[in-house]
């Protein structure tokens, strides 16, 4: 995240990846406000314009739309973030761990986000696998109260 921003506040640009599978997931799985991260989104980028913003932001990052646009949300752990660019190498947090101070944001809060919206999303076929894996986890319980003490410390401004 801190290169991702780092990169946003110098050049007021990042590539596509980062914009939807760094920023976007992260405001997907932490439940930001979608209309506060899409004008954040507007005054942050130079190439920004409602055209683009609006379907990238509240259809695909967001998912608030409700599926018109995206069948499905772009939500990943930190496994996909690693597999799809460098941005996990040096991260003090560990991609495989769902539990713990050194699990990975990402990680937990994507478990946490397919349990918090299992009830629709089990009924959808190209994500209801997720869910259903999410809900077969021995430590669920564990990796939500994680989650939570995740999302406290992001107010908080601690993380």
């Amino acid at each position: 995240m801190n290169t991702v921003l780092n990169g946003v506040n110098e050049h007021s640009y990042s590539h596509h990846i980062e914009r939807l599978m760094v920023l976007g997931n992260f405001a997907l799985i932490t439940g930001t406000n979608p209309q506060q991260f899409t004008e954040w989104m507007w005054n942050s980028f130079i190439d920004a314009a409602e055209w683009v913003m609006v379907p990238n932001v509240i259809g695909m990052s967001l998912y608030a739309d409700g599926g018109m646009l995206a069948t499905k949300p772009y939500a990943s752990g930190g496994a996909y973030i690693d597999r799809m660019s460098n941005h996990c190498k040096g991260c003090a947090y560990d991609r495989k761990k769902r539990t713990g101070d050194d699990a990975c944001p990402f990680t937990v809060l994507y478990w946490d986000f397919m349990m918090r919206h299992q009830e629709t999303f089990v009924k959808n076929p190209r994500i209801a696998r997720q869910v259903r894996a999410a809900q077969q986890l021995s430590d669920i319980e564990a990796v939500q109260q994680t989650a939570q003490s995740i999302l406290q410390r992001l107010d908080a401004g601690q993380l």
